[in-house]
């Protein structure tokens, strides 16, 4: 698979990853919904709970991974005419509304199927619904903590690339600082590995001129060590802890008609750790 459709797609891809990793929301969600349709359309307990759990199956377990790929398309125009293309954070905001307007239509298509009731009856409740599941799992998620309560200390290990001061193709400039790789211990000063950085957590992070822009990437050629890259940060997770890792910086084409579907490779960055 072209790893530039991935990046492309990259903000469906990282709020269907989120809604899976959330999975166990759903019997939240299912609830919410069931007292929204019972409020709106005055069906019983059993009819409300089965229409929603119905609608959040088929929108929740398939129509996610459909749309993660419809989005694909939006993305391909995003790049073209919104601001900071398909990274910008417009674009993120239209992701969700995107998602969840899909949700909205497959769950009431699916109810219509189910009960023969009419869209323009079934619309309002679902995606009033929706909203409020959407924005109940998003508080979930932004609360949610990885901390782990074995960890009595944490040791910092610190890497400084090669280079560090960036003019890119669009003329503007970046700046990575520091990166760092955090090592977490046990009171019997066991090393715990982290179950969700799958080892070892390079931390790197950047400083751009344009907020809210995508024009730069991190990557590892033929490998698939990085996490998403965040506004000010990317991280990469390694199996091995080394003193010294190579990460290219790669950035989006210059030319309009080719963005980030023919990327450019302009640096490779040696990380090494500093010893003290």
């Amino acid at each position: 698979m072209n790893p530039i459709l991935l990046d492309m797609v990259w903000p469906a891809l990282y709020v269907s990853q989120s809604l899976y990793k959330f999975w166990f929301l759903v019997f939240g969600t299912i609830i919410l919904e069931a007292f929204v349709i019972r409020y709106f359309l005055k069906f019983s307990w059993t009819k409300s709970v089965i229409a929603s759990s119905i609608g959040n199956s088929v929108s929740g377990f398939v129509g996610t991974f459909v749309m993660m790929w419809a989005m694909l398309f939006w993305d391909l125009l995003a790049d073209n005419f919104v601001p900071y293309g398909t990274f910008g954070m417009i674009n993120w905001i239209v992701t969700y509304i995107l998602m969840c307007l899909g949700s909205v239509f497959l769950e009431t298509l699916t109810i219509k199927i189910i009960y023969k009731e009419k869209i323009k009856r079934l619309f309002l409740p679902m995606m009033t619904g929706n909203f409020l599941s959407y924005a109940f799992i998003a508080i979930v998620m932004i609360t949610a903590t990885d901390k782990d309560p074995k960890k009595v200390r944490t040791e910092v290990l610190k890497y400084l690339p090669n280079k560090q001061y960036f003019v890119l193709l669009d003329n503007n400039k970046m700046q990575i600082d520091t990166s760092t790789i955090n090592i977490s211990y046990d009171k019997d000063n066991n090393q715990i590995k982290n179950k969700n950085s799958k080892g070892y957590k390079l931390h790197i992070p950047f400083k751009k001129q344009v907020k809210g822009s995508f024009q730069f990437e991190f990557k590892i050629l033929g490998e698939k060590h990085g996490e998403s890259i965040y506004e000010a940060s990317k991280n990469f997770n390694f199996n091995d802890l080394k003193n010294e890792y190579k990460i290219i910086l790669e950035q989006k084409n210059p030319n309009k008609a080719l963005g980030w579907t023919q990327p450019i490779i302009t640096d490779t960055l040696i990380f090494k750790r500093i010893v003290k």
